[in-house]
């Protein structure tokens, strides 16, 4: 072959090298792909339910990304822009749940989510009525509930207790974890000590409200909020009650 032609090909080959490193549309990583994730579903209580059918949504996306899970729980929400997002679970009888802060950097396969959360429906439980007795250095309150709780109806009941007489779900000092309710009343009872574990001094008025939730309540820590979120309690309640710590 002419050495004139070899050195003009080689010259070619290279400028076309140069060109490809230059032009940003080669090789350049996509700005979106995939999330992947799956939950499960409850009734009230522990009974599985139906998986398919919430939604989970890329929070303040736009345009909004979501998807809807199928009859595994399993979701694919398609083409969301890398970065970091928070997600939001919804389905009709269901308290909104919230994941924050996915970490969503993978230009090749889809973010899996492997957190599966286990999600219940709101309570139907209301309280409809309160009442706290001190004898001694113990508190007893009685949370009166609709349905009532017994062995074949199991009802689950949450606690919330401050020294101001508006507590409730957002403005509390303590919350208790789900009680299980299997009478009615339900009966529970404080002792001094585990009250001024609490933060109650002995001689504090201390008030408490009671409200319906579910087993799996959907509970998360929102940042923004700074506080947790319990999406499954029935707002139906009794007022607070009150009573001075031994």
């Amino acid at each position: 072959m002419n050495t004139k032609v070899v050195l003009l090909s080689l010259t070619l080959a290279l400028f076309g090298s140069c060109n490809n490193d230059d032009d940003p549309d080669v090789d350049a990583s996509p700005n979106a792909s995939d999330i992947s994730g799956s939950v499960f579903l409850y009734g009230e209580g522990v009974d599985r339910a139906p998986n398919e059918g919430m939604t989970v949504t890329v929070e303040n996306s736009n345009p909004v990304k979501s998807a809807v899970t199928d009859s595994d729980g399993k979701f694919l929400i398609k083409d969301v822009p890398l970065g970091t997002h928070n997600l939001v679970f919804t389905k009709n009888g269901y308290g909104t749940f919230k994941m924050f802060d996915i970490v969503h950097v993978t230009d090749n396969r889809p973010t899996a989510i492997t957190s599966i959360p286990s999600l219940g429906t709101v309570s139907t439980t209301q309280v409809t009525q309160l009442t706290a007795a001190v004898a001694a250095t113990e508190v007893t309150v009685e949370a009166t509930t609709n349905p009532a709780g017994n062995a074949g109806n199991t009802r689950y009941v949450r606690f919330f207790l401050h020294n101001a007489s508006n507590v409730n779900d957002v403005f509390h000092s303590v919350y208790s974890p789900t009680f299980v309710s299997r009478m009615n009343p339900y009966v529970k009872t404080y002792s001094k000590s585990e009250l001024n574990a609490m933060g109650f001094a002995s001689g504090s008025t201390v008030f408490v409200r009671v409200y319906g939730d579910s087993y799996w309540s959907n509970q998360y820590d929102d940042p923004g909020l700074d506080r947790r979120v319990f999406p499954n309690l029935n707002p139906n309640a009794a007022a607070a009650v009150s009573f001075v710590v031994p």
